[in-house]
């Protein structure tokens, strides 16, 4: 009698710390998938941002009509200030071209 008794009582321990590892494992993977989409809209916030700047750096070149000067006014290398706007060209054109390639 005393040794079904244990048996049962393993039993519901096993029962229990499975219950209990379950919902540990089923915690970790929401945790998880949480970190993903946070760096995922973490990423797209940062994206954003650059995209922005770029817009305005651009911007800053027209209105100097130099990007001799725009690079002066910002401290950064004609190279450096060439390279965002380039990238900020680049990022528009095909951001125009995707538009007309759904129309």
């Amino acid at each position: 009698m005393a040794a079904l008794r244990r048996a049962r009582e393993r039993q519901a321990r096993i029962e229990a710390a499975t219950t209990r590892t379950l919902k540990a494992q089923a915690s970790l993977d929401r945790a998880v998938e949480a970190r993903n989409l946070a760096i995922e809209r973490y990423d797209e916030r940062v994206a954003d941002a650059e995209a922005a700047r770029a817009a305005e750096i651009t911007e800053l070149v027209r209105t100097c009509r130099s990007s001799e000067a725009a690079a002066e006014i910002l401290g950064w290398s004609v190279q450096e200030l060439r390279r965002v706007v380039k990238v900020d060209r680049d990022r528009r054109d095909a951001a125009t071209g995707a538009c007309d390639g759904d129309s």
